[in-house]
Order: C-alpha cells, then sequence, then structure tokens
C-alpha cells in the first residue's frame, strides 16, 4: 500500500478523533468540578442562524452566595424551555460561574464525541483491512 494513502487516512482519522477525546475530556472535567446544584431561570433564548436552519440556546441566570451568575446552555433542539422556566443548573462551588444544565449540555457533548469518534475510527479501519488484504 502506498504511504500516501496511509498517512491521508490515518491523519484524516486522527484529526476526527482528536476533538472527540477533547470533548469527552471537557464533559469529564465540567462533571467532575461542577458538583453543587441550583435552579436557575431561563431568561432568553438565543437564535443562532445554521446552513440547516435555527439553533436555540437558553440563557439562565441563578444565584450562588448572594451573586448572580449568568450561563449559556448548549443547542437544544425540540424541547426549548421557555423564557421564566426553572431549569436545575450544575455549578462549581470553587468557581460558580462555571455551570451547565445537566442533560442538556452533557447530551450535546457525549453525542458530537460519539460522531466524531466514528467518523475518526472509519479511515483507520479502513487503513488496516487495505492492509491486511495487501
Amino acid at each position: 500500500m502506498e504511504l500516501g494513502l496511509i498517512l491521508t487516512l490515518c491523519g484524516l482519522g486522527v484529526s476526527f478523533l482528536i476533538p472527540a477525546f477533547v470533548m469527552i475530556i471537557i464533559s469529564k472535567k465540567r462533571k467532575k468540578s461542577c458538583t453543587a446544584m441550583t435552579t436557575a431561570v431561563v431568561t432568553e433564548i438565543k437564535t443562532r442562524s445554521t446552513s440547516d436552519g435555527r439553533s436555540y440556546h437558553p440563557v439562565y441566570e441563578y444565584e450562588v452566595n448572594g451573586i448572580t451568575y449568568k450561563g449559556t446552555g448548549a443547542y437544544l433542539s425540540g424541547r426549548v424551555p421557555s423564557v421564566g422556566t426553572s431549569v436545575t443548573v450544575m455549578y462549581n462551588p470553587d468557581n460558580p460561574k462555571k455551570s451547565y444544565i445537566p442533560g442538556y449540555d452533557n447530551k450535546v457533548l457525549k453525542i458530537l464525541s460519539i460522531v466524531f469518534s466514528i467518523a475518526g475510527s472509519i479511515p483507520i479501519l479502513i487503513c488496516i483491512c487495505i492492509a491486511l488484504l495487501a
């Protein structure tokens, strides 16, 4: 098999696997550090135009030790909360401005990491199969 093809397939695979691992690490780190729970109120829904339509991101506010913090959730599809809705938020007790909405934000990172892992594994598996058959 040609060296250029091997490098191209493996490089393509690795270029998808690296973001997958980064997303997994971010999700695990966030889950480990954000251990305190509170209730936040959705104050607005940010709408962003994308190539395939619109994406919706809830903006929420919550209070810790008398200080109000603001956060933006991950893209939501189908279950967009209304402004004024209460949502559960996990935050970092050592740095309360770091927070996420459990169920939404973790789910997005998990789905993306799976998609990127599959997309990265396919070229590497093709490379292995070609090498074994050659």
